[in-house]
């Protein structure tokens, strides 16, 4: 069993720990609890009440309970503590089942720690998000051409897929300009060493990604665990508004205006993207790093009490929301506009098509053939080809720094659909109809669809209040 342990010495200050009961009852005290350990599926992992920031137990027979850690980590899994003791000072000691507890908030503690260094960022496949260092010694993956040794020394970022044959698969984007290992993962358990120098030994099936030797000494470890490895954009391009409860919205990047041709400049595209035209953008813009994921939407209809889309068991976190329709996305982008103050919005057709080529003129932003791991479509040798959606940025960005702007899921765009393309707006405003609009625009392609309907000259259409599984949506926002 892997315990995250508290620190030698702690100072406390004097605030008290909030218990929220199911009953809507509130009380506050101390938790006499030296250890909370959660059984997850990749082992037991007991975290120290120093630790702990918040607890949250879910509703129903055998939801998981997660914990956060003070340094920003998520465990989740079945709290083995079925009672709790809280002390009070004037009012009589509390023995609580914890299957009555809905939430409890710990109260701040200055902590000295001496965790050990932990250079890896680890996400699992139940969402689960720490700080760790890769300890297995190689492994081993079986791809086309053969059997491969990966070492951590070879290793960037690794990514895991578990299928329903009990196949694990593996991606490995390797320190060697341009490398890159996919195939079969031999290896079946891997050995992570925690921040506290507690061991994991954890069924290589229930990672989702390893990015090895990111973690600096300066990073906090919750920025850290978020942290876009991928990411090419510079910083001061990249940034996050801040919603009314201090949590962060979607990550934005800058993007400059300016003249791009628009449309099939390949004589093999459709109907509606010809002829191709000059466009120009005269002012800037931002546009979403990621498409909009299920941890971004969930937080909204939390807010709105609105009902969340399904994910179609796929799984929620940062994976691309789905399900939603045009009228959906609508209603976010008004949303996170009156929590942040600025003017949130669907791009239009042609300020995505700008940003999805990201100042190239080929078929695809990294070139006129489709290759193989640059996206998850139908037949894009990712994967996740053909079967369901990928955590956003899984795959390298474009020159502007964006993520999945092919593949993974169509987006919504703000125009109505047209067949004729000269229609379009020459200065990228989007496409409006006075008598109404029947169909709306999406683009990039989607992880059902083959390469061809993933170009960035593309486009689709749907009923606005149509939703799919294939099909998601990227906001905009005014500068």
């Amino acid at each position: 069993m892997a315990t995250l342990a508290g620190p030698a010495t702690a100072q406390e200050v004097p605030h008290a720990d909030i218990v929220t009961m199911r009953n809507g009852d509130i009380h506050d005290g101390t938790v006499a609890q030296e250890v909370f350990t959660l059984e997850t599926p990749y082992g037991d992992v007991a975290v120290d009440y120093g630790r702990v920031a918040r607890l949250v137990i879910g509703r129903g027979r055998g939801a998981p309970v997660r914990i956060v850690t003070r340094a920003g980590e998520r465990f989740s899994g079945r709290l083995r503590e079925t009672r709790l003791t809280v002390l009070r000072l004037t009012d009589p000691t509390l023995r609580l089942h914890t299957a009555d507890i809905a939430d409890i908030e710990f109260a701040p503690r200055r902590l000295r720690t001496s965790a050990a260094a932990a250079p890896d960022a680890v996400e699992m496949r139940n969402g689960d998000a720490f700080v760790a260092r890769l300890e297995t010694g190689d492994l081993m993956v079986k791809a086309d051409d053969g059997l491969r040794l990966m070492s951590r020394a070879d290793i960037h970022i690794l990514d895991v897929v578990a299928d329903d044959d009990g196949t694990v698969r593996g991606q490995a984007l390797l320190n060697t300009p341009g490398g890159r290992v996919q195939g079969t993962l031999l290896t079946g358990t891997v050995s992570l060493r925690l921040s506290d120098g507690a061991r994991l030994e954890a069924p290589a099936a229930e990672v989702a990604t390893l990015a090895i030797d990111v973690i600096r000494p300066d990073m906090a470890v919750a920025d850290a665990l978020r942290f876009p490895f991928r990411a090419r954009v510079a910083p001061a391009s990249l940034f996050r508004d801040r919603l009314r409860d201090g949590s962060p919205g979607p990550p934005m990047v800058v993007v400059r205006g300016g003249r791009f041709r628009r449309g099939d400049g390949h004589g093999d595209g459709d109907a509606d993207e010809r002829p191709a035209r000059d466009i120009t953008l005269a002012r800037p813009f931002a546009i979403g790093l990621y498409e909009v994921t299920f941890e971004d939407y969930d937080a909204f209809c939390q807010s709105t009490r609105r009902a969340r889309p399904d994910d179609q068991g796929w799984g929620r976190g940062r994976r691309p929301v789905i399900n939603v329709s045009w009228e959906d996305a609508q209603a976010y982008v008004a949303w996170l506009g009156d929590q942040t103050g600025e003017r949130y919005r669907l791009p239009t057709d042609a300020e995505w098509e700008y940003a999805a080529r990201g100042g190239t003129g080929t078929r695809f932003w990294w070139g006129d053939e489709v290759g193989a791991g640059h996206a998850n479509c139908a037949q894009c040798g990712s994967l996740w080809d053909g079967e369901k959606t990928a955590r956003v940025g899984k795959f390298p960005p474009n020159p502007f720094g964006l993520h999945d702007t092919a593949g993974n899921v169509f987006e919504w765009v703000a125009d109505c659909w047209h067949d004729a393309f000269a229609e379009a707006p020459a200065d990228g405003s989007a496409l409006e109809k006075a008598q109404g609009c029947g169909k709306r625009v999406i683009r990039g392609g989607a992880w059902s669809f083959p390469p061809a309907e993933m170009r960035s000259a593309n486009r689709w259409r749907d009923f606005p209040s149509r939703h799919s599984d294939d099909t998601g949506f990227r906001v905009a926002r005014d500068l």
